[in-house]
């Protein structure tokens, strides 16, 4: 378990699936989290036994501290131990939670458990270039762009710019 400020991140268990599949499957959230087809329960199952059974993903539920609300999940794909680096992203899926400083307490939790326990050197991420407050949110975290991705999602009918941006261990460990 990890504890920040506001909330808690402990490993996702089956039973946060149901709420997970439903942000998942939630039209407003769906652009934001470069997503365009719903999900099945048995592709939420699938998706749960994949992260079970694959050592590069590490999945977190985003709780509350107070209530123990699960209010989002975060994590780390496609983490290579030889090159350490990682891919990460964070949904928070329960909208009263947003512009709350939840956000900066899951990215601030996340670069620290990556690049202190896990010793990762790298992680980087992908967003819409129309998603603005979390580009934002990251560049105050010290992640830097480092390009655009064009047109590399199609959501929505139309075709989507992607910003690519990432934080080094030398950075993390500057700001510190």
């Amino acid at each position: 378990m990890l504890v920040g400020e506001k909330i808690t991140l402990v490993p996702l268990e089956k039973n946060d699936l149901a709420k997970s599949r439903s942000w998942v499957n939630d039209v407003s959230l769906n652009s934001r989290m470069l997503r365009v087809l719903p999900v099945t329960q048995g592709e939420q199952e699938r998706w749960y036994q994949d992260i079970v059974n694959d050592p590069s993903r590490i999945v977190f539920a985003i709780k509350t501290l107070k209530g123990k609300e699960h209010i989002g999940n975060t994590g780390l794909y496609h983490t290579d131990w030889i090159h350490r680096r990682a891919e990460f992203w964070i949904l928070i899926g329960e909208q009263g939670f947003w512009k709350q400083g939840v956000g900066s307490d899951v990215v601030s939790l996340m670069q620290r458990y990556a690049f202190k326990s896990l010793n990762l050197n790298r992680l980087y991420l992908n967003v819409g270039v129309d998603n603005r407050e979390a580009i934002a949110l990251y560049k105050k975290l010290d992640f830097v762009e480092e390009g655009i991705l064009r047109e590399h999602y199609y959501i929505e009918g139309k075709f989507c710019d992607i910003v690519t941006m990432a934080i080094l261990r030398n950075d993390y460990d500057a700001q510190e």
